[in-house]
């Protein structure tokens, strides 16, 4: 078969340009785009406001190897057999994950023999044009194609005070981007949005919410006895935490879809799992995207370090040390470093739900008359710490897909990253910041 290509001279300017990525769409008559994954970051909802050299290239590795593992009928082969080892004594998460649907199917079995759907096509070469769907071309591009799906945003609705949305527009729609942010959370950790909310609750509240999530205790940076599924609103301007009843409601999908989509998020964070236990990082939790196609569910959009926790764990004078290897380093960084601006952003949006606006504009208007900080910029010593973060990730990637990995690899991998997290934790101690830091990614025995 011909492979496809895709005459990259001819993307001129973004047809959507995003924090992260930009978005390409062909003029061909295709249902398919460009995505081009940049070495921009984002973090609280403000924007582009730092750069990683390097962390385009390992984003757009990792999105492109990932998927080509989920179109592979052997990759859940071995996650079938870690649902086993890990979780054999859970019969009753086991009777969900492989409960039979209407159709008389379970959906693991289907993915074992068939692999999972997803609008990946592949990654672009950026010399000759050639789609590589499963293997690598012989630069890393930060071009990929992917099948294009139609995003609908819910309309705003106010009444009084109160501000809401209409999810009307998704009605009888079967091509879309499924309006949730599909969390999955293996364990707590301190930057959780979930750990955040629980503090906030009454005793009244908490212990209702625990009934829900299906615990008796959130144990902060410890697992679950079994992965969590846990849904927020994905295009509205916050990120709304949604009940399962709601999110039901507002994911246009029938109930059967609805446990197949919790299904097939579960059992990708186990695969993803399992790629980062090579490395002797901790996921705990990741953010899928899902779109549906008729009564076909595809998992779509980016699966990266920018959509999931995933730690190396230092330990030093009784502390136990959880050093991020994603954004969530980031963020921590201007938490830790810069208090006051995230005060800004934390009081210009509180500002902004009261009023129904856009955060944003309060924010700059802020910066403008001196009463908010301006945005920080990040050390370079600690952006250096972050570029060989994604470099040690990018190496894996490429031996492991390039059937070049051997154990004493991986081990030697598994040392680089735990001197990448030791860099990380001298930095903050350098800084004065390390009690700081501790208090955030720390546990003391």
């Amino acid at each position: 078969m011909e492979q496809k290509r895709v005459d990259l001279s001819l993307l001129k300017s973004p047809d959507y340009k995003g924090s992260v990525q930009n978005l390409y769409h062909l003029q061909d008559g295709s249902d398919c785009m460009v995505c081009e994954t940049t070495a921009s970051g984002s973090v609280f909802d403000v924007g582009s406001i730092f750069s990683i050299a390097g962390s385009d290239l390992c984003r757009a590795a990792f999105r492109h190897f990932i998927f080509s593992l989920m179109h592979a009928p052997t990759a859940w082969q071995a996650v079938g057999d870690q649902l086993q080892q890990e979780y054999g004594e859970k019969q009753r998460f086991l009777n969900f994950i492989h409960a039979k649907r209407s159709d008389g199917k379970g959906l693991l079995e289907q993915f074992q023999t068939h692999g999972a759907m997803t609008h990946h096509l592949g990654m672009i070469d950026r010399a000759t044009g050639v789609v590589y769907k499963d293997a690598f071309p012989a630069q890393v591009s930060p071009f990929v194609l992917v099948e294009k799906f139609t995003v609908i945003k819910p309309l705003p609705i106010s009444y009084r005070s109160s501000h809401f949305w209409d999810y009307s527009p998704y009605k009888n729609q079967t091509r879309h981007v499924v309006p949730l942010e599909n969390i999955v959370r293996l364990g707590i950790t301190s930057g959780s949005s979930l750990y955040q909310k629980f503090l906030r609750m009454g005793e009244q509240h908490r212990r209702l919410f625990l009934k829900e999530m299906g615990v008796e205790e959130l144990p902060l940076w410890r697992f679950f006895p079994v992965p969590i599924a846990d849904f927020t609103s994905k295009y509205e301007p916050e990120d709304r935490a949604l009940s399962y009843q709601e999110a039901l409601h507002i994911s246009g999908c029938s109930g059967e879809q609805f446990l197949d989509l919790i299904r097939m998020t579960l059992l990708g964070t186990l695969l993803v799992q399992g790629v980062f236990k090579e490395l002797s990082l901790t996921l705990w939790d990741i953010k899928w995207e899902v779109a549906r196609k008729g009564s076909q569910l595809l998992f779509v959009d980016t699966i990266d370090t920018d959509s999931l926790r995933v730690t190396c764990t230092v330990t030093e004078d009784e502390h136990e040390m959880f050093v991020h290897f994603n954004k969530q380093a980031i963020r921590d960084y201007y938490k830790i470093m810069h208090a006051d601006w995230i005060e800004a952003i934390k009081s210009s949006k509180a500002e902004a739900a009261a009023h129904g606006v856009s955060f944003h504009e309060l924010l700059e208007a802020g910066q403008k008359s001196g009463r908010y900080p301006n945005t920080p910029v990040i050390q370079e010593s600690f952006l250096k710490i972050q570029e060989k973060k994604f470099a040690v990730l990018l190496a894996h990637i490429l031996e492991r897909s390039q059937q070049g990995d051997t154990a004493a690899a991986r081990v030697e991998r598994a040392q680089q990253v735990r001197a990448i997290a030791r860099e990380e934790v001298d930095f903050y101690r350098q800084a004065g910041a390390i009690h700081s830091y501790l208090a955030i990614n720390g546990l003391r025995h």
